[in-house]
């Protein structure tokens, strides 16, 4: 019978299944399925049972008296695959429940194996039972390999299982060296590795074995080819060290891939490879690429997990199946039973890949890792707290892109970024402060990822406070401020008591600014501080201060703050011991004022009103105690000055009045102002009072061109008056103040927005002159109205300044100007609202929506790349304007040519220009030049000296724009190179020289041919979407492409407003009717329809409640006043509450002097009146004190010459002698006349010498000489000094006369004439304006004919000619 036609009689050869009923009783595990796998395998399933976090253990173990090692491994899901059965051998099956106090039978089978069998489900089993646990303990600690307590290993008993492949194999162990393993089970590690590679034949041409541990960084302790015996293998097992370290999964075995596996490394094409990976946690880097990569190299992956291993990672990198390649224990004692069953799997899997294996060919054997290039030297630097920059050395060939990750080394959520093959560097953002991040750079080829560069960078701290400061303490409140940290957005401060009481807790606040102040705290206690700077969720350092609130004592330190002219707060130090209640009182210096106020015990303050002004208070602050007693503070303050209005100001209004505003001088306690306004020159002053309530007050009868001071000043309640304060008013008429507030703004390129604040008053008009700041330019100017404040001004040079003065025009005149320099844009922005500069040329030339149509060889059609739409530029399209409409004489040096375009089967041949600028005379300047023909791109320019300068691409990349699809282009034009990039990626660059200046006058046009003249040339045929320039070198490399769908990122490009998801193809049949749907929102009101017909009248309502009162009604018109006869005395009404004081009065006239009163309250302060007469003049004072004696002064000059002596006494009586001649007898009278005039002369002398100065001699004598006499006696003559050459000649200028010459006399001779009256000046008269005296000298004549004297006739002469001075 075949096997074919008996199916159940062979399975039931192939499998004895027996139940051993149990000890005790229990529920057994129903649905246990079993299956019978290809070779040696046998697949089982169970029903999970409730509570089985833990998981499961399973126990495949030989019958009894059978040598082979028994089988035992542990999963999480209730299923499970075991291996290596020998064929006709009975087996016993154990599954048990893996819980907290241990494990619990589940199930319990035996089985025998039958050679031959396919695969095949097996039934349930007759029966199942529970087996006590206590019978299961030898079992369970019955194992292949066991650790003894202090480490070493223990030989297994009995004959052990051995591998021997018949084709070689390479197996390389994956390690986990990190911290989370422990030195302890590291040696575990160690004695299952030795317990896996124990059953194989280790040779060249057998069994190789490779191992590398790793942790941040992976090592490579020995490659395949290292060792070639056993035992050399095992000692090198119990050499390894142990690392220590991160759990960098994915970067070990990218090392693994690049380093292990390669022929260098001892890697024969021939043998099957094998990769077994143990680990105990989940990597702290991407594993995905890496795993891709393995299982694209046929390499058969086992991974080992040990307690807290990630089994979706373990999945992730295994091989299939899984339940063969995936093994997770609960810890690391449980290795040493797994060790037997992988030995097992590993040398099935090597055995199954020799019988189905086929000659490995050069052709088929997978690539080398080796063989691609890779790039060299990372350099991470400018490592701040949120960023890294990293770079490194392209490989000699470029990669296809780059894959740049990085994640945490001490995990976390890993990022990646795939970059463009020829990049070279990047950075990398939004990285959290103080933290490690493992960097991998790989290089992506078509025929794989090669070994890739990775480094370790830890990001800066965020910056914590500094210079943390203790401002204030008091015995409550701590405050501290700080200096504010880069990045901060808050801090963190929290308060801790210094030494805590049982569990008491701190504080924590957090604040905005670099300052807190902690309240609320204990006296006399001591805290810790510290601040910590906060970025989102990071955290700095903390910066700690130690500080101790001050203690409490005796109410002391009385202060007083917020002193004003009617009220103060008073503030005072509370105590240690509790306050009752504190009470406040003060008195006046005068003692008329007191009062008295109560606050908390509590309290540290209070405030007190309303006080007088200026005036001296004492306080007093008692502190009355719970229990009885008290203490008391005393101190003095002065209320300040009542204070004035301020910030005066005056509107004019119609009719010869104005309004003046004032702020109030207190909030409170004003009773009165007083206004006073006098103009300034001739005129009357006038005032008024108004409420002390009132800010504002109407002003009367004010000339339009008198200019006036005008003073306010506050009267209070309490009798104090503030200082007036004073302002000058001008009335509009006669001011003319300028404008205000400058400010200009550029509008386009080409002109300035100027706007101002209008001064105050009727402004005919504004005159603005502007020009060059440079002063280059001429200057213009306009008028503007005055009702406005703005104006344009156009037609001006682009990117240049330009001083522009403005002035008010009134009718009086002019005013100042005021000035401001402004400069035009160099650059519009893009769009409206966007920081990007530059010039759209679809708008400049009407290629848009609601302007296309009247264009001529202009069509629209709608885009598939967008919202913009897509315009089509025909043969006959001619579009041109000129360069001042469009403004580029602003070009800047840097700018980007920006299109996007397609080209069309009827697009020509020949080169057009898809952008220029030409002359008047239509030659072309500046431009970029697209030749179908040659398929290329030039772009042209002139340099300074005017030469045509060009740039032509014509690469491969740059050809992709002909060939009939949408591409997006950027020229980027620089100072000294000119950049073309074709769809976001940079094609090729090129040299060029200093370009000139972009022309200011000419034309710009769109698609004009090359061969074309003159402004109606013919126009090529293409379709355009987006043409701009961009003022910046640079927005290549920031474009994103996002028009272009091949290139659009969904993440960052911004979403299509108006995407369209259409098909094209035939609609299919109507689904089914779909669930109805929720009710609508309401429709909106419908207009109001037809009045309808009129009801019939309703009964009356109830009257309603009574409405509120109306407003006050205008006063009526004046009745007529009639005087109606006098009524009776009405009863005595109550008396009324004290009004508020009046206005001061006029003076009345003065009363009788009444009884001298008690003394009365302290009253109002009066109105200063005018000043009195002066009051008559005081009794004489006592004589003072003789003041001491004075010092000895210096001996003086010496005098002057004193006066002529008294004459002596008259001699004795001559003898009478004889009788003489005429002559003689003449000669005698003249001596008489001589000796009378001396003595008249001396008393003269005495008389003046009477007086402060000597006199003044009035004869001169002169040196010429005189006539001889009549008796031929020589003699000298006298010349009178006139009173007017006193002053010409040499007279004092004070007055004070000096002889000019002393006489000298000749021999005896007349010297004045008898006869005659001499009239001398007195010495008062000398230096006074008018003589106030004269003294008259007369002479004695004997004989009539002395009168004739020439001499003295003609000073009698001289002096009767000098007016009334003389007589």
């Amino acid at each position: 019978m075949s096997p074919g036609h008996c199916p159940h009689l062979y399975f039931s050869l192939w499998l004895w299944l027996g139940t051993t009923l149990a000890h005790g009783q229990g529920q057994g595990v129903s649905h246990l399925r079993l299956a019978v796998l290809p070779e040696d395998q046998l697949q089982m399933k169970w029903r999970e049972s409730e509570g089985s976090d833990l998981g499961y253990l399973v126990q495949v173990k030989p019958m009894a008296g059978d040598s082979e090692q028994e089988v035992m491994l542990t999963t999480k899901t209730p299923k499970a695959t075991v291996g290596g059965l020998s064929p006709s051998k009975g087996y016993t099956l154990q599954i048990f429940e893996l819980t907290g106090t241990g494990p619990v039978l589940l199930v319990r089978r035996e089985f025998v194996r039958v050679p031959g069998m396919g695969q095949e489900p097996l039934e349930p089993s007759l029966g199942s039972g529970v087996q006590d646990i206590t019978h299961l303990t030898p079992d369970l600690e019955r194992q292949s390999r066991t650790v003894t307590p202090d480490g070493k290993r223990e030989e297994p008993t009995g004959s052990q299982f051995l591998c021997t492949p018949p084709t070689p194999a390479d197996v390389v162990f994956l390690v986990d060296g990190s911290w989370s393993i422990g030195h302890s089970h590291f040696q575990q590690i160690k004695d299952f590795l030795a317990s896996v590679i124990s059953p194989f034949e280790i040779g060249p041409d057998k069994v190789q074995v490779g191992l590398t541990q790793y942790s941040g960084v992976p090592q490579t302790e020995w490659d395949l080819n290292s060792f070639h015996t056993k035992e050399e293998l095992l000692d090198a097992i119990h050499s390894l060290r142990y690392k220590g370290g991160n759990t960098f999964t994915g970067l070990a075995l990218t090392h693994v891939l690049g380093q292990n596996l390669k022929p260098a490394a001892g890697l024969r094409a021939e043998a099957a490879k094998v990769m077994v990976l143990v680990t105990d946690g989940k990597s702290q880097d991407d594993v995905h690429t890496a795993a891709h990569v393995l299982k694209g190299l046929d390499i058969d992956v086992f991974t080992v997990g040990v307690k807290n291993a990630d089994e979706a990672e373990l999945k992730l990198l295994a091989s299939w199946p899984l339940d063969i390649t995936v093994h997770n224990v609960l810890d690391f004692p449980q290795l040493a039973t797994l060790a037997g069953l992988l030995s097992r799997l590993i040398c099935q899997k090597v055995q199954g890949r020799s019988k189905g294996r086929v000659p490995v060919t050069p052709a088929t054997a997978a690539p080398a890792l080796d063989t691609l290039p890779v790039p060299t030297k990372l350099v991470l630097t400018q490592v701040t707290s949120s960023s890294i920059h990293l770079s490194w050395t392209p490989a000699p060939q470029l990669p296809l892109k780059y894959l740049i990750m990085w994640r945490p080394s001490r995990g976390g959520a890993h990022q990646e970024v795939v970059v463009a093959g020829p990049t070279s560097s990047m950075e990398l953002h939004n990285l959290t402060s103080s933290t490690e991040y493992l960097i991998s750079v790989l290089p992506i080829y078509e025929g794989g990822i090669s070994e890739g560069l990775h480094g370790l960078a830890t990001t800066e701290p965020l910056p914590p406070p500094r210079m943390l400061t203790l401002v204030a303490v008091t015995p409550r409140t701590l405050h501290l401020t700080w200096q504010s940290s880069a990045g901060a957005t808050q801090y963190l401060v929290q308060c801790l008591p210094a030494f805590p009481k049982g569990e008491e807790k701190g504080r924590e606040v957090r604040v905005g600014q670099p300052e807190v102040l902690l309240e609320g705290l204990e006296p006399g206690r001591d805290y810790v501080v510290s601040v910590q700077s906060l970025q989102g969720s990071e955290t700095s350092e903390a910066q700690d201060i130690h500080a101790r609130t001050s203690t409490l004592v005796h109410p002391r330190h009385l202060g007083f703050q917020d002193v004003s002219h009617d009220s103060t707060r008073v503030s005072w130090e509370g105590t240690q011991r509790p306050v009752r209640l504190v009470r406040v009182s003060y008195v006046s210096s005068d003692g008329g004022h007191s009062g008295q106020t109560e606050a908390p015990g509590n309290a540290t303050s209070a405030t007190l009103g309303p006080l007088s002004s200026s005036t001296t208070y004492t306080i007093r602050v008692t502190c009355v105690y719970f229990g009885g007693g008290s203490s008391t503070l005393t101190g003095r303050v002065t209320t300040r000055k009542a204070p004035s209005p301020s910030q005066l100001s005056v509107t004019e209004l119609p009719g010869g009045a104005v309004r003046l505003a004032w702020v109030a001088a207190a909030p409170s306690g004003v009773l009165v102002y007083q206004i006073k306004w006098t103009p300034l020159g001739e005129g009357k002053a006038h005032e008024i009072s108004v409420p002390g309530t009132l800010g504002t007050a109407v002003l009367p009868g004010l000339g339009r061109h008198t200019e006036y001071e005008i003073t306010i000043l506050a009267y209070y309640r309490d009798g104090a008056r503030s200082d007036p304060v004073s302002l000058h008013y001008t009335p509009s008429a006669v001011r003319r103040s300028p404008p205000s507030s400058l400010v200009l703004s550029s509008k386009t390129p080409n002109s300035l927005q100027v706007s101002w604040t209008p001064p105050s008053g009727h402004i005919l008009h504004y005159q603005l002159t502007y020009a060059p700041a440079s002063g280059l330019g001429p200057e213009k100017s306009i008028s503007v109205p005055g009702l406005r404040n703005h104006a344009v001004l156009p037609d001006l040079l682009a990117a240049t300044k330009y001083r522009v003065l403005v002035s008010a025009v009134y009718g009086a005149g002019e005013s100042n100007a005021v000035s401001a320099i402004g400069q035009t844009a160099a650059c519009p922005a893009l769009h409206p609202g966007s920081s990007l500069a530059g010039f759209n040329l679809m708008v400049a030339f009407g290629l848009v929506e609601k302007e296309y149509a009247s264009i001529r060889g202009v069509a629209m059609e709608p885009s598939a790349l967008g919202t913009i739409p897509t315009f089509t530029l025909f043969k006959d399209a001619q579009l041109m304007r000129r360069v001042s409409d469009i403004h580029l004489a602003t070009l800047p040096p840097e700018y980007t040519v920006v299109f996007l375009l397609r080209l069309l089967p009827e697009t020509p041949r020949e080169a057009f220009t898809l952008w220029q600028m030409m002359t008047e005379d239509f030659q072309p300047v500046l431009g970029v030049l697209l030749d179908a023909g040659r398929k290329s791109l030039t772009y042209f320019n002139h340099d300074p000296r005017a030469t045509l300068q060009e740039v032509t691409f014509d690469l491969q990349e740059a050809k992709k724009i002909f060939f009939g699809s949408f591409h997006k282009v950027h020229v980027a034009v620089g100072h000294s190179k000119v950049r073309l990039y074709v769809d976001c990626r940079k094609v090729a660059e090129r040299p060029i020289g200093e370009a000139s200046r972009s022309p200011v006058t000419g034309f710009v046009s769109l698609g004009r041919l090359a061969k074309g003249r003159g402004p109606r040339s013919s126009s090529a045929t293409f379709q355009l979407q987006m043409l701009q320039i961009v003022c910046s070198d640079t927005w290549a490399e920031q474009d994103m492409c996002c028009e272009l769908p091949a290139l659009r990122d969904e993440e960052t490009c911004p979403a299509f407003s108006s995407a369209c998801f259409c098909s094209s193809k035939t609609p299919g049949p109507p689904g089914p009717q779909g669930p109805p749907g929720h009710p609508g929102r309401n429709g909106t009101p419908g207009k109001q329809g037809l009045p309808g017909p009129r009801g019939e009248p309703g009964p009356p309502g109830q009257t309603g409640p009574e409405g509120p009162g109306g407003q006050q009604g205008s006063p009526g018109t004046q009745g007529r006043t009639i005087q109606g006869p006098v009524g009776p005395p009405g009863v005595k009404g109550e008396k009324g509450d004290h009004g508020f004081p009046g206005l001061q009065g006029q003076p009345g006239q003065q009363g009788i002097p009444g009884r001298v009163g008690h003394q009365g309250p302290k009253g109002m302060r009066g109105l200063e009146g005018p000043a009195g007469l002066p009051g008559p003049p005081g009794p004489r004072g006592f004589p003072g004190l003789a003041g001491a004696r004075g010092t000895t002064g210096e001996q003086g000059p010496p005098g002057a010459v004193g006066p002529t002596g008294l004459p002596g006494p008259k001699g004795e009586r001559g003898e009478k002698g004889e009788p003489q001649s005429l002559a003689t007898m003449f000669q005698l009278v003249s001596q008489a006349c001589e000796s009378a005039i001396q003595t008249h002369m001396l008393k003269l002398d005495s008389f003046l010498h009477k007086n402060t100065r000597p006199p003044m001699p009035i004869l001169v004598d002169t040196a010429e000489p005189g006539r001889p006499g009549p008796l031929r006696t020589p003699g000298l003559h006298s010349k009178a000094l006139l009173p007017r050459e006193w002053r010409h000649g040499d007279h004092h200028p004070e007055g004070q006369g000096k002889p000019a010459a002393i006489s000298t006399l000749g021999s005896p001779g007349p010297q004045m004439e008898t006869g005659s009256h001499y009239k001398v000046p007195p010495a008062e008269t000398l230096d006074a304006a008018a003589p106030s005296s004269i003294l008259t000298l007369s002479v004695p004549s004997p004989c009539g004919q002395c009168n004739h004297g020439g001499g003295f006739a003609h000073l009698l002469q001289k002096l009767a000619e000098y007016g009334d001075k003389w007589e």
